[in-house]
């Protein structure tokens, strides 16, 4: 095996394989498009460190990358980054990503182990690093120097995703032991959440990757850290940006080529339809499935040309609430998706149940409880809407229990609510670095102190984990 440049690290979800990052996919391609070899390697076992050294010894990088874009993996980067030290002391450990930018300082006071943080977009600046391995000489970077910290400024942002690739012909070559990786169910969820009696997280098909569509968001939801906010200050990017489509179909010829059966596409489309329209027609030459993800609600449009280019369709739909006043009055102040009626929300489903149930296609309804400003009222109209949805339309849910869901509001980092708690009535419960490693940590054994990470003045932490609880148990009892 030939000594590469850089190795990527994905770390687990818990003992299971997560989803490789958007960002690891485009760094990897992007490294190979200027001549510099690299491979990702998910991690998933139980015993880390011996993987880690293993591949260390098997790879020979100069560079050792982790991707921290999820608060979920603050414990397991810095678990990754000692092994790897442990392993070499030579090797330049490197993380970027959205939660890494955002704790940047904390980090690197966290542990020694780490060298660089690339904050913001990391494509030039980490294959500048490669070539010199000075981070006073990179943009974007934070790093100690005499032990003090050094924080460079922000300067370097995409402005296309152009000639951008996110696949390779030989995959072998871009993801390590990668049809172990792609027949393995993973963990789709960015941050499961586990409390005495429930645990939300939901796992990919077994042949199903990534497909790289865009980058940013126009939305401002206010429990998301890579919402308009979180994109502004973290990556200085205020608006959701397309690749072109010849180069997505590339993409997914390559994977398909690869042994990739179905896409997941989980981004856009922003209220203009039309780029998803032509994107669908030209895959559906492929003969593939897709899971579908749209951050608006879909139209009938959508619907028919997913049934129509694709073998199979699975689609996701967050509503976030069935209360049409509360989320009326989160979009009115600016922090929800557009507005859309329940009636409206129902007839997209219908058209679903319409194309789709014949041919097995599924459904997904994603809600939650504890939301700023959520009254019993409100919650009580969400339980109704979805005992409605799942007697009306049961042939959409193969498993109601895991399709339709309900779950307990969060913190996430840079989201509105973290950064403005009292604007949403909230109280946080985490804060440092240090909080969301000891959570992660704490995951392991099962004993969390504060799942959700924050609480509403009014409504407590535990009260609000017993209505997601409660909404399970009427779901599974309707």
């Amino acid at each position: 095996m030939p000594n590469i440049d850089t190795i990527f690290f994905q770390p687990a979800i818990g003992n299971q394989y997560g989803v490789i990052s958007l960002g690891f996919l485009s760094l990897s391609g992007y490294l190979r498009k200027n001549g510099i070899d690299s491979r990702i390697v998910v991690l998933a076992d139980k015993n880390t460190e011996d993987t880690v050294a293993k591949k260390i010894h098997q790879f020979s990088p100069k560079i050792a990358c982790i991707s921290f874009h999820w608060y979920i993996h603050a414990y397991e980067i810095v678990k990754i980054a000692d092994a790897v030290k442990k392993t070499d002391p030579n090797i330049k450990v490197v993380i970027g990503g959205h939660s890494s930018t955002y704790f940047n300082k904390q980090i690197l006071d966290f542990t020694s182990s780490i060298d660089v943080i690339i904050k913001g977009d990391g494509e030039k600046p980490i294959l500048d690093y490669i070539g010199s391995q000075n981070p006073q000489k990179i943009e974007n970077t934070s790093f100690k120097k005499n032990g003090e910290f050094v924080s460079k400024p922000i300067t370097y942002r995409q402005d296309t995703l152009e000639n951008l690739t996110a696949a390779n012909e030989n995959m072998n070559e871009m993801v390590d032991e990668w049809e172990k990786y792609i027949t393995t169910k993973r963990v789709r969820t960015s941050a499961p959440i586990s409390s005495s009696t429930i645990v939300e997280e939901v796992e990919t098909r077994p042949s199903e990757f990534y497909l790289y569509v865009g980058k940013g968001c126009n939305f401002n939801c206010c429990f998301c850290g890579s919402s308009k906010t979180g994109n502004s200050r973290i990556f200085h990017r205020g608006t959701a940006f397309f690749r072109p489509i010849e180069d997505v179909v590339k993409d997914a010829i390559m994977l398909k080529n690869n042994g990739v059966e179905s896409l997941f596409i989980d981004f856009g489309p922003f209220g203009d339809e039309s780029y998803f329209l032509k994107l669908f027609e030209k895959l559906s030459l492929l003969d593939m499935g897709v899971v579908y993800l749209p951050w608006n609600l879909p139209s009938n449009d959508i619907i028919s040309k997913l049934s129509k280019s694709f073998r199979d369709f699975e689609i996701q739909i967050s509503p976030d609430s069935g209360s049409e006043r509360l989320r009326k009055y989160l979009c009115q102040n600016g922090f929800h998706r557009e507005f859309y009626s329940n009636k409206l929300l129902e007839k997209s489903v219908e058209k679903i149940a319409e194309v789709g149930s014949s041919r097995g296609s599924q459904l997904f309804l994603w809600f939650m409880c504890g939301l700023p400003f959520e009254s019993e009222k409100d919650y009580q109209e969400t339980l109704k809407l979805s005992i409605s949805m799942k007697k009306r339309y049961s042939p959409l849910f193969k498993s109601s229990q895991d399709q339709i869901n309900c779950v307990p509001l969060r913190l996430t980092p840079e989201s509105p609510i973290d950064l403005w708690p009292e604007k949403f009535n909230m109280r946080k419960l985490r804060s440092t670095f240090k909080d969301y490693y000891e959570y992660c940590q704490d995951l392991i054994t099962g004993k969390i102190e504060h799942p959700l990470g924050l609480e509403r003045n009014d409504l407590s932490e535990v009260d609000v984990i017993k209505r997601a609880v409660h909404y399970k148990e009427s779901i599974l009892s309707a």
